[in-house]
């Protein structure tokens, strides 16, 4: 039997949501109508009620007949189980209903969405983990099996901002608004340093306005200043959230210590949660037991999750599996264990995950997690980009903030849906706040494979996920990225876009190894007035690295980029140590520096070719007082007369053109290799990493290059020049063996190059002959661009 099929019979579930995909006019959660009415009553205190008149004992195994409505009006005695078939519906009184496990093919309805319960309700789960598990949902769990939960909590202010600094040691904290919290409720404060560890949970114990007393002094500082920098608002103010509510859902708190907490899920009919506390929930290494799961539900327009808060999670927060369309908002999360708002495999579609605040992501130790990526936990993981992620916070994780993990084609249980995220359009990322993160803020990169483990992902969006031609621009919006000790931002694929945005106090601003990626509109900051927990001493700190490309910095501001160190900080730079090529189309464009080096480059490293090709065009002279001219490297093929040097930024400002460089053969090695230009500036490369077929540097077009090999020399070289203007050419010479090759150019390979007599006919070609000096064995080229071409190649092959 087929192994998703096998394991949905398990389950007792309905499979013929598993491979659904969106449609064309799927817009996302829907809003739900009013709850249906429920029969008349009875109550649960009444012997009447129940099958041979009495009423449920301690230990006893409930189960609730699908044509009887109850009503919870005492606390029962805690039970072994309880089956839902008809109705429960508490009253409106301070109840605790405890039991081993809990299952609902009926209704559970605690309060109503116009009619919110507003007195204490306590759901406390109990199972073993040694127990049978129960409908393939495992023990000490809270189960809907095609019924109906409809959970209503007192409306809350979930969650807020500093209105001002509150220093370590103070009792005190001002608020932005006015929430109605109340002493004895439990807040969680967040870091606003580097150190993710600095939440801090506190109890209130007395409110006037939006000014809340703490029962104990804070431990750390917690920034809550809003700063305007360069006449942009840069909020670094720290997140005060909300864990109280009056409907509590827990594991039992004396055996969840080792990790085994309870559980809510739904495995069909409808959940609609908000204003409840889950507590000591999930179960720590075991797929599919989580605080909140929607698993394999297909569309659930009209259900949500929303206003709630879950805290100390043995595993994840909130989990959206084979589930699409649902609402996931305003909630509070924290001090979880592995990634935190979850969409698992690739098949989610049209869900809101928006205005979410997640503070305490804990990483899991190797072995421990769900999946091996569980040891980097994201506080956000998005595996398919058709979702709308807004407004939402990762405020401290010990491994990424949001990370956008995009498998080839989904996964699990979900594999053989016919979905593409990798070329899936972004429908929205905006507005959304990352900080105090040990990796990225934002992560584009990194996606699953089938056995949990992750590849390098290239994330290139398109109307038509199948047709190449058909690229459409992802805009990740809006974000605030701060106090990031690595980088803020980390995207990987092509035609994205960084807009509208703040990242500050961070050691790298943004990094993007992509192509036609930009980011625009944009404050970088390098320090502001949030200075405590700073970096080590010495650390640089550089605001936009240029990699791969052709990327680009346009219409942005930088601001105090001005340390010191071995390393000096800088507006501008490149991602060091870098052994893969770089565009020579990186640009920047329409910048501002306020008290801010513009660009530092290191000496680049003798066996980091990337480093020795460093160049970027200076579109408008903002950067360099010259539009057009080129920052290079010192490195000696990127620097001629036309170069000036500027020592400040160990680089040279060149007018020069520069074009890409590449000798490569399919199946021969090529690197080390050195190339010389005609006046005897020369690089040694090393080739590309892990592909020492290729190898790659930047250069002046319009001059004469030599390679040399240090090893044997290719049958079949094939040299290209890229990112070229029409008509921009150079002339390549290289030994070779044989005095007749097959040359041809621009993969054309029905027409080859004709053998010129000598150099004077080759310099006065076009680029359609070759020559080859017998008495030197050397192979001379020109490669010349062709009209309504940005490249061109040449191919050399024996006879």
């Amino acid at each position: 039997m087929h192994g998703r099929l096998a394991f949905c019979l398990r389950l007792g579930v309905l499979c013929s949501a598993l491979f659904a995909c969106s449609t064309d006019d799927a817009t996302g959660p829907t809003d739900p109508g009013p709850e249906p009415p429920l029969p008349q009553a009875l109550r649960w205190s009444d012997p009447a009620t129940w099958p041979g008149g009495q009423v449920p004992v301690a230990g006893a195994e409930v189960t609730i007949a699908a044509d009887r409505t109850v009503r919870l009006d005492v606390s029962p005695p805690p039970l072994a189980s309880l089956a839902i078939a008809g109705a429960l519906v508490f009253d409106e009184a301070d109840l605790d209903l405890t039991a081993g496990w809990i299952t609902v093919s009926g209704t559970l309805r605690i309060g109503t969405s116009a009619d919110p319960f507003d007195h204490r309700a306590t759901i406390t789960l109990t199972g073993s983990p040694d127990a049978p598990s129960v409908d393939g949902m495992g023990n000490r769990m809270l189960g809907v099996t095609g019924g109906t939960l409809d959970l209503h909590g007192e409306p809350r202010v979930g969650w807020t901002r500093l209105a001002a600094t509150a220093p370590a040691g103070a009792t005190q904290l001002v608020l932005e608004s006015s929430p109605e919290w109340r002493v004895g409720d439990k807040l969680v404060v967040a870091s606003t340093d580097f150190d993710p560890n600095r939440a801090e949970v506190v109890t209130v114990a007395g409110r006037s306005g939006s000014m809340v007393t703490l029962a104990q002094p804070l431990a750390f500082a917690h920034y809550g200043e809003l700063q305007t920098i360069a006449g942009r608002t840069v909020d670094e103010r720290a997140e005060v959230g909300l864990l109280t509510r009056n409907i509590l859902i827990q594991g039992d708190s004396a055996t969840s210590a080792a990790g085994y907490g309870g559980h809510l899920i739904g495995m069909g009919g409808t959940l609609r949660v908000e204003g409840v506390q889950l507590r000591f929930m999930g179960q720590k290494g075991l797929v599919a037991r989580y605080p909140m799961h929607w698993h394999m539900m297909g569309f659930v327009d009209g259900q949500y999750f929303a206003r709630n808060s879950i805290w100390q999670s043995f595993n994840r927060c909130v989990t959206v599996h084979g589930t699409s369309n649902a609402r996931v908002e305003g909630n509070v999360c924290h001090d979880h264990l592995g990634h935190g708002y979850f969409l698992e495999d690739g098949g989610e579609t049209g869900n809101l995950i928006a205005g979410n605040l997640g503070v305490g992501t804990r990483v899991t130790a190797t072995g421990e997690g769900v999946l091996p990526t569980d040891t980097r936990a994201a506080t956000f993981w998005i595996t398919n980009p058709d979702n709308t992620v807004r407004g939402n916070a990762a405020a401290g994780s010990e491994g990424f903030g949001f990370w956008y993990a995009l498998p080839a084609s989904p996964t699990g249980l979900s594999t053989g849906s016919p979905l593409l995220p990798r070329n899936l359009p972004l429908r929205e990322f905006s507005a959304n706040v990352a900080h105090s993160n040990r990796r990225p803020g934002l992560n584009v990169d990194d996606g699953p494979m089938a056995d949990g483990n992750t590849e390098v992902v290239f994330y290139a969006p398109r109307t038509n996920p199948a047709d190449a031609n058909t690229a459409v621009v992802a805009d990740f919006t809006g974000l605030t990225a701060y106090k990031h000790a690595g980088r803020a931002v980390w995207l990987r694929g092509r035609d994205h876009r960084l807009s509208n945005t703040v990242l500050a106090d961070n050691a790298i601003g943004a990094t993007f190894a992509s192509s036609e990626s930009f980011v625009e509109d944009a404050l970088f900051v390098g320090e502001s007035a949030n200075n405590t927990g700073g970096l080590p001493a010495g650390t640089p700190r550089r605001g936009f690295e240029f990699y791969d490309g052709r990327v680009g910095a346009d219409r942005v501001t930088f601001v105090n980029f001005t340390a010191a160190g071995s390393i000096p900080s800088s507006a501008l730079g490149f991602n060091r140590n870098n052994g893969f090529s770089v565009s020579t189309g990186n640009f920047a464009g329409a910048l501002e520096f306020v008290n801010a080096t513009p660009f530092y480059l290191e000496t680049p490293h003798a066996d980091k070719d990337g480093d020795k090709a460093a160049v970027f065009l200076d579109r408008d002279g903002a950067v360099t007082g010259s539009a057009g001219a080129y920052v290079v490297a010192n490195a000696p093929l990127l620097v001629t007369g036309g170069c000036t040097a500027r020592p400040e930024w160990n680089a040279h400002v060149c007018s020069n053109r520069y074009v890409g460089l590449n000798v490569r053969s399919d199946a021969e090695l090529v690197a080390p290799l050195t190339v010389t230009r005609d006046d005897a500036a020369a690089v040694a490369l090393v080739g590309v990493p892990g592909n020492p077929n290729t190898a790659h540097t930047s250069a002046v077009p319009g001059r004469g290059y030599t390679v040399q090999f240090s090893g044997a020399v290719p049958l079949r070289p094939r040299i290209s020049l890229s990112r070229t203007l029409e008509g921009e050419w150079a002339r390549l010479t290289l030994p070779y063996a044989q005095a007749t090759p097959r040359v041809t150019r621009d993969y054309n390979t029905s027409q080859p190059l004709i053998a010129a007599v000598d150099l004077a006919e080759l310099d006065a070609s076009a680029g359609d002959r070759y020559w080859y000096d017998a008495g030197t064995g050397l192979l001379h080229l020109k490669l010349v661009t062709r009209a309504g071409r940005t490249s061109t190649t040449v191919l050399v092959e024996p006879l």
